[in-house]
């Protein structure tokens, strides 16, 4: 399957393109932070800190996809296309929601728990538990996929090669860098978040690289922890 998908991808655009394009990904990011970081006062309260991430990271989806246009490819190209059936692909998603929450509720109890203390002002907030289900879909779901698995995943893959070695290095690199990205949660924290990072380049590889099962999945997921937020609290590490 690998191969497969290894030769559907445009030879045409140098290997490095993908480093260079990275790069100019990550050099955005930094400087929407050190804009952010200088107009608004920290610490900023949790309410005002999902929209503004939100918008950023709107503007970062829109920063990649002009940089796949740039070396002439689409968004298909790094998962963002339709599946071949929708209502499949939704009932996996919230099966595989359904499992993760369990799975991370039950580690939780059993004393395995990330440090999510960042988020203790939702828990009895109606009004900041409702924002923060749908900055789960903007900013966990549609953001992280987007970047991680996709445009990261693909970057990194055809960087290496494109053959099947460089697929799967690339799912470990984009785990790893998807755990470092949560470095607030704790060590365990990043271990958890990694490992997970890796299990969904799978899941991206076993249907296709096609992003939205793990978009939608994600999304569901990362809500329901909002949900279970405000009734109990996030755990603290």
């Amino acid at each position: 399957m690998i191969e497969d998908l290894a030769r559907t991808q445009h030879r045409k655009v140098p290997r490095f393109r993908y480093l260079i394009d990275i790069a100019i990904l990550v050099a955005v990011t930094f400087f929407l932070d050190a804009v952010l970081g200088f107009f608004v006062q920290v610490p900023i309260n949790l309410q005002i800190g999902f929209v503004l991430d939100a918008i950023g990271k709107v503007l970062l989806i829109g920063v990649a996809s002009v940089l796949i246009w740039l070396r002439g490819e689409k968004l298909a190209d790094i998962g963002l296309k339709s599946p071949a059936n929708w209502s499949r692909t939704i009932l996996m998603a919230v099966v595989f929601a359904a499992v993760l929450f369990v799975a991370m509720y039950l580690s939780e109890r059993a004393g395995f728990r990330r440090d999510m203390s960042k988020f203790a002002q939702v828990q009895g907030n109606l009004q900041l538990a409702m924002l923060g289900v749908l900055y789960a879909f903007i900013g966990a779901g549609l953001y992280e996929e987007f970047m991680f698995r996709g445009f990261l995943f693909q970057g990194l893959a055809m960087l290496f090669g494109g053959n099947r070695g460089a697929w799967i290095g690339a799912c470990i690199l984009q785990g790893a860098l998807f755990g470092a990205a949560h470095a607030y949660q704790n060590p365990l924290g990043m271990l958890i978040t990694g490992t997970l990072g890796v299990l969904l380049g799978i899941i991206v590889l076993a249907s296709g690289r096609n992003l939205w099962l793990v978009i939608i999945g994600h999304g569901l997921y990362d809500a329901s922890r909002f949900v279970l937020f405000y009734f109990q609290g996030p755990p603290l590490g």
